[in-house]
């Protein structure tokens, strides 16, 4: 989900209007609308990393809390990284996060709902039509009531190549020592 050649703020600021006047009301919205307007705001911001603190505070709405403290956390240690390392290649900064795939997706469509407890699994298909051949998988977003609102709380990674993100996006943030 590249940059189309907007500047953020204007990108943000029109997908915001798309999603809130697309809202049918928090108790309407579903996990898998949820799922839905988490990627089309993902796709909105663009670049790859850790997002930057106005990428983060864009994606709020859509997240956790424990989700947004690991998202911080990434930036922070990529910014750590970049004073200490000088010429090493700082932690968090490059790929897509929230994917299976390193190189990112271009197109995603969220399927409805596995479960009807919490937390709910939302199978996401995503694709990547700039690698060659195109890439398809699905990873499953983790989606639970969150202030009485649904919200993301993770996505597993089910990409099944030996690169690219494994286990969960919680887990690369958080990982076991």
């Amino acid at each position: 989900m590249r940059s189309r050649g907007f500047p953020v703020t204007r990108r943000l600021s029109g997908c915001a209007f798309v999603l809130i006047c697309g809202c049918r009301g928090d108790r309407d919205v579903t996990a898998t609308d949820i799922a839905r307007q988490f990627y089309t705001m993902r796709e909105a911001i663009g670049g790859t990393g850790a997002p930057l603190p106005r990428e983060l505070a864009a994606l709020r709405p859509f997240i956790t809390d424990s989700l947004a403290r690991g998202l911080a956390r990434a930036d922070s240690l990529r910014r750590h990284d970049i004073e200490l390392a000088g010429d090493e290649k700082p932690r968090f900064a490059d790929g897509d996060l929230y994917s299976s795939l390193f190189e990112g997706v271009t197109s995603f469509r969220a399927m409805p709902a596995l479960a009807n407890s919490e937390p709910v699994l939302v199978p996401v298909e995503l694709i990547n039509d700039r690698q060659r051949p195109v890439v398809h998988w699905i990873d499953t977003v983790v989606v639970a009531q969150h202030d009485g609102r649904w919200r993301v709380q993770d996505i597993r990674y089910g990409g099944l190549w030996a690169f690219g993100n494994k286990g969960s996006l919680l887990r690369e943030l958080f990982p076991s020592p």
